[in-house]
């Protein structure tokens, strides 16, 4: 099996830094690439990549000192990826000499001759190096950003918006998986008799406070997908986050509702629950291939009301649909979701954040006039970042007085910054769950 994990990390880490891919995408698309089939092969491939890239910073800076005069750029993609891997478990999870070796021996049969003949002398120095090699010299906030996992210029900005002590904890709080959560789909079989069914496959539950149909992952003796109600489309895996914010919204049988960046279709079939399958949704989304996911979940939830439009929401949609309800789950620097998503941190830059804005803040604009006098637009991020959500929807406000923020219950967060009191926010590190900003405004 070691050598499926070691090819389908290697090869996840080369995309990821290749190409720009989320950890999961990487994993899956490498998985099919490489006929893995084997759960645990995957899960363990899983974990390490998740983990490399958590603390990518602080491994980058091991590989480096143990691979000098080389520099860590002038390797190949794949060896590279294999030096982080290794470098991770020697000395941030500090496997034994013995897994050290195995691993190595592994690694030259799963990759092929000379792939590694390049790093060979760094593998041995890493074996027995420490954290302190590399941190000892470091300020106090040089060493937390390494050891944190954030970029330095990252790490100010969360103080600026959060304060030092809220950052902190936030930060530390993405190194660690959130809650697992469940929401029992009702658009297939009863509540009740799902629950009976989890349980007796050995799943643990507990309702969340305040959210219908949506659980708490107490204890699970095998993983949700492999369940049967997860393979029947009785349950879905989704954040208590997610869940919020589309009973934020409030969809109710009959309505018209324009779904914008709707894939994978999470949101989608949650609306269509709370809409009993009576009314419309049209799922708005520009990737080809993302729609392609939405329709397959719609299919296996059992919607029957939602129809896919490929679109760029940024300009003028090709409908003239007036909405009851317009919900913009948006694009954004990811920065609430780092705990599951770790290589967004990497990814982003210093002028990212203010990118994002624009782009926010045009699909608010072009999707804004899709509402009906007496509408509700509902504006979601998975942002912590001030620039991506007060100040977008300050700049909203101004420019369309026609608009009023609402209070964005039910309420399970935080108010928003900026005496956006209406607006609501939740952290990892208070809620359980990924950092989420949520906007309700009316049509007046």
């Amino acid at each position: 099996m070691m050598d499926e994990v070691i090819g389908l990390a290697v090869e996840a880490l080369r995309e990821v830094d290749v190409r720009g891919k989320s950890e999961k995408l990487a994993l899956s698309e490498a998985a099919r690439r490489l006929g893995v089939k084997d759960p645990g092969a995957i899960r363990f491939a899983h974990r390490l990549v998740l983990e490399t890239l958590k603390k990518l910073g602080l491994v980058d800076e091991l590989a480096s000192k143990a691979l000098k005069p080389t520099g860590l750029q002038e390797l190949k993609p794949r060896t590279k990826a294999f030096l982080r891997l290794f470098a991770y478990r020697a000395v941030l999870e500090g496997a034994d000499i013995r897994e050290l070796v195995e691993l190595a021996r592994k690694g030259r049969e799963a990759l092929g001759p000379g792939v590694l003949l390049p790093i060979e002398h760094a593998l041995g120095r890493l074996t027995t190096m420490t954290v302190s090699d590399v941190l000892a010299d470091r300020g106090t906030d040089d060493k937390l950003a390494l050891e944190l996992g954030v970029p330095r210029w990252l790490l100010d900005v969360f103080y600026r918006d959060l304060g030092r002590h809220e950052a902190l904890a936030l930060l530390r709080a993405c190194l660690s998986p959130t809650p697992t959560y469940v929401r029992v789909n009702t658009l297939k079989g009863d509540e009740e008799e799902i629950l009976k069914s989890l349980s007796r496959e050995g799943i643990g539950l507990r309702p969340v406070e305040g959210l219908r149909h949506v659980y708490e992952v107490l204890g699970a003796e095998k993983p949700i997908i492999m369940t049967r109600a997860y393979r029947e489309g009785l349950i879905y895996v989704q954040d208590k986050a997610s869940c919020l914010a589309v009973e934020v919204a409030g969809p109710e049988p009959g309505m018209t509702v324009l779904d914008v960046c709707a894939a994978p279709g999470a949101k989608t079939t949650y609306m269509a629950q709370l809409m009993e399958n009576e009314g419309t949704i049209i799922s708005i989304d520009y990737s080809p291939r993302r729609l392609g996911t939405w329709k397959s979940l719609t299919a296996k939830m059992g919607v029957k009301i939602a129809w896919p439009l490929l679109a760029d929401a940024r300009f003028p949609l090709p409908s003239r649909l007036e909405a009851d309800l317009v919900l913009l789950d948006l694009p954004c620097t990811g920065t609430g979701a780092f705990a599951h998503a770790p290589s967004a941190r990497w990814r982003l830059t210093p002028s990212s954040a203010e990118h994002m804005a624009k782009v926010q803040y045009r699909i608010l604009d072009s999707c804004s006039k899709h509402v009906r006098p007496g509408g509700t637009l509902v504006y979601v991020t998975c942002s912590v970042l001030i620039e991506e959500n007060e100040l977008v929807i300050e700049r909203f406000l101004r420019t369309h007085p026609d608009f009023e923020l609402e209070p964005a219950e039910p309420f399970l967060g935080l108010p928003g910054l900026r005496e956006l009191r209406e607006c609501q926010r939740l952290y990892p590190h208070l809620h359980g769950c990924d950092g989420y900003f949520i906007a309700k405004l009316v049509r007046t």
